[in-house]
């Protein structure tokens, strides 16, 4: 294989992996945030 080329796909794919692991820190801090208020919401129907 070519270097360059070699180089750019191990530099995208860790770049979408740093991506990835961003979304799903960033969704489990959303979840954690809203899990408190659905809680209230579920005792509070009842």
């Amino acid at each position: 294989m070519i270097p360059v080329l070699h180089d750019m796909r191990a530099a995208f794919f860790l770049v979408v992996a740093l991506a990835m692991l961003l979304f799903i820190c960033a969704l489990a801090g959303v979840g954690a945030v809203l899990q408190p208020v659905r809680w209230a919401d579920r005792n509070g129907s009842r």
